[in-house]
């Protein structure tokens, strides 16, 4: 057979099947050098093993057919040059864009003049091998099944292992539910005071238990602000940075309590930085982080991920939500079928944590919160940056006054949707009975700016909207009665409060202080509030690359001190001053200086002089 003659429907068909799987693979051995060899994060979970030769099958499928269509007209697409020199290009082009570094223009010719040269000596070859075309698309989709049975079946036996291990648990032991709501500030809920009715929920929730007015967080963003909860750690002292993950040098929350025979079980719609790949899953025996799903699958492929991905193409469709987004209701569903139907629910107490993503940008409440607090619906015609788990406002300081408020009232409009979903979650766990002996933990990792001292969004600043957040904790054994306390706490203490609580105080690995000690005596021995945030992987532009920014900040009593990565210090009376509006300078701002660096331990000072 010559190589410019037509190639059979079936076997074009079949040609492109075969090309998909191996491409898919081709993707997973990529990622896997990119995350075992590289040790980057690939944002992917073990499913993609499997997810995206599958993807990719379908997706050369779905362009075989289309090809054929076209080949109606233009017969020659379907010359047997032609064919394999088309399914190679699109192979190296999706190997190409597995690595971000390199541009799509330049990955597109890179790939066809490749695929060009490639294809005359692969179309040799193929000329002999077609008639056995048909039984190797067999033998490749009968390798894909039992990668599908394997990859599952392995996790099934990690859990189930995991569990069989577990040593048995105290009787009558408490359960635990740590609920964080991802960039949730405490100045936006009206159970703070926000004139705007946000959380009529937890307003509700706050009646039966402790509610904190100055919680605050030990970074502005997420992965070193969930380390430290569940460390007992500040960030300094941890391994976690932009895209560098949690080791295990600390002992972690869940790992504490599986060694006391807990259950543990992780749900978190931040995928970005709360995923396996960040380190915040160890401990747990069941973690829900990437789902297997239609979406999931779309993105597995890379040239379809790219595609769905595009700013023009969501620009013009006018949809702008991330597709693998887990939504409040989402988060609900999947730890009440864990809680339901997980083995030995009730002969062990849980320890179960969720994260909730639905105020993170981009702000896209479901109808009819979308409208919560405006007229219409809140509008999503901004150009967004799209990344694979996330996506921004670009270029946000330029949007008018007009704009931001739209962004604002988007925030809060999700998160009244949000806080709707968690009085549909305690009013089931109320109808089952579980809140009885329950301690339920409801925080934040961090806030959100609109505009405060010139800032948008989170992660590059220390100012109240990013730290200040929502804490209130629900626990009837020992917290009958409703109370407010107003000294402040850092959500560092979290873990040696829950250890306290559960009366594990004295086989407690983490440092810190109980909660229950402001609880019980309020205004006494107030300690320092420390938090951090390394700007120079954020701010390549004004940092060299490697080098260290480091921003911090210490909240002692009434007064935040703040100091910048040139050595420039900032102070503000919180209390006569809650927005920072005003710098304290001379004399006073030089002795509060000197007050808060003293109540700092020796560790702490050091800390907070060295870069």
């Amino acid at each position: 057979m010559q190589n410019s003659s037509v190639l059979p429907v079936r076997h074009f068909l079949w040609l492109a099947i075969l090309t998909g799987l191996l491409t898919g693979y081709l993707e997973v051995l990529l990622l896997g050098i990119q995350k075992f060899v590289f040790g980057e994060a690939i944002f992917f979970g073990p499913h993609i093993i499997w997810m995206a030769p599958l993807a990719d099958g379908l997706w050369f499928c779905l362009l075989g057919i289309l090809f054929v269509l076209l080949s109606k007209r233009w017969l020659f697409l379907r010359a047997m040059n032609i064919a394999v020199s088309l399914f190679l290009f699109l192979t190296l082009l999706s190997g190409l864009f597995i690595f971000n570094r390199i541009k799509w223009y330049a990955a597109v010719l890179l790939g066809a003049g490749a695929a060009v040269q490639l294809g005359r000596v692969l179309t040799r070859y193929f000329a002999k091998w077609q008639a056995a075309l048909a039984r190797t698309v067999s033998y490749a989709l009968i390798v894909l099944a039992l990668t599908i049975c394997s990859v599952n079946g392995w996790l099934w036996w990690q859990e189930h292992h995991a569990l069989a291990s577990l040593p048995p648990s105290p009787n009558a032991a408490p359960n635990v539910l740590l609920i964080t709501l991802d960039t949730v500030r405490a100045q936006s809920l009206s159970l703070y005071g926000y004139q705007r009715k946000t959380t009529p929920q937890l307003e509700r929730l706050a009646q039966q238990g402790v509610k904190f007015d100055r919680a605050f967080a030990t970074a502005p963003w997420t992965l070193p602000s969930h380390a430290s909860m569940f460390t007992g750690h500040y960030p300094h002292e941890l391994s976690t940075d932009f895209l560098k993950p949690l080791n295990d040098a600390k002992t972690t929350l869940a790992e504490s309590l599986s060694r006391h025979g807990y259950l543990t079980a992780g749900f978190v719609a931040n995928t970005y930085y709360c995923g396996y790949e960040h380190g915040l899953a160890r401990g747990f025996l069941h973690y829900e982080d990437y789902t297997v799903s239609w979406e999931e699958l779309a993105l597995s492929a890379s040239l379809l991920r790219a595609l769905l991905h595009n700013a023009r193409l969501r620009q013009w469709l006018g949809y702008q939500q991330v597709l693998t987004r887990k939504s409040a209701a989402d988060i609900n569903q999947e730890f009440l079928a864990w809680l339901n139907h997980s083995p030995q629910p009730e002969q062990r107490p849980f320890f179960a944590f969720l994260n909730y993503f639905d105020a993170h940008e981009p702000y896209l409440p479901p109808a009819p919160y979308d409208a919560a607090f405006t007229s219409a619906p809140c509008k999503t015609d901004w150009p967004y940056v799209h990344t694979l788990r996330t996506a921004w406002i670009e270029k946000r300081e330029r949007m008018s006054a007009a704009q931001h408020q739209a962004a604002l009232d988007a925030y809060d409009s999700s998160i009244a949707y949000l806080d709707q979903q968690l009085g549909k979650l305690f009013d089931e766990l109320q109808r089952q009975g579980r809140l009885k002996n329950t301690l339920v933990i409801i925080t934040s990792d961090h806030g959100e700016a609109f505009g405060e001292h010139g800032h948008h969004g989170h992660s590059d600043n220390l100012y109240l909207p990013l730290l200040q957040v929502p804490l209130m904790i629900s626990f009837p054994a020992r917290i009958p009665m409703p109370q407010t306390v107003s000294s402040p706490v850092s959500l560092r203490d979290l873990p040696a409060t829950v250890m306290d609580l559960l009366n594990l105080g004295s086989a407690s690995p983490f440092p810190g202080r109980s909660w229950m000690a402001v609880l019980e005596t309020p205004h006494s021995n107030v300690q320092p509030i420390m938090a951090e945030v390394n700007l120079a992987p954020i701010q390549p532009d004004r940092y060299k690359p490697g080098t260290k920014a480091k921003l911090k900040s210490v909240i002692y009593d009434r007064y935040q001190y703040i100091k910048n990565p040139d050595g420039s210090e900032e102070v503000y009376d919180l209390a006569t001053d809650p927005h920072q509006l005003f710098k304290l300078s001379g004399d006073e701002k030089g002795n509060r200086i000197i007050e808060i660096k003293r109540s700092l331990l020796p560790q702490e000072r050091d800390a907070l002089v060295s870069d």
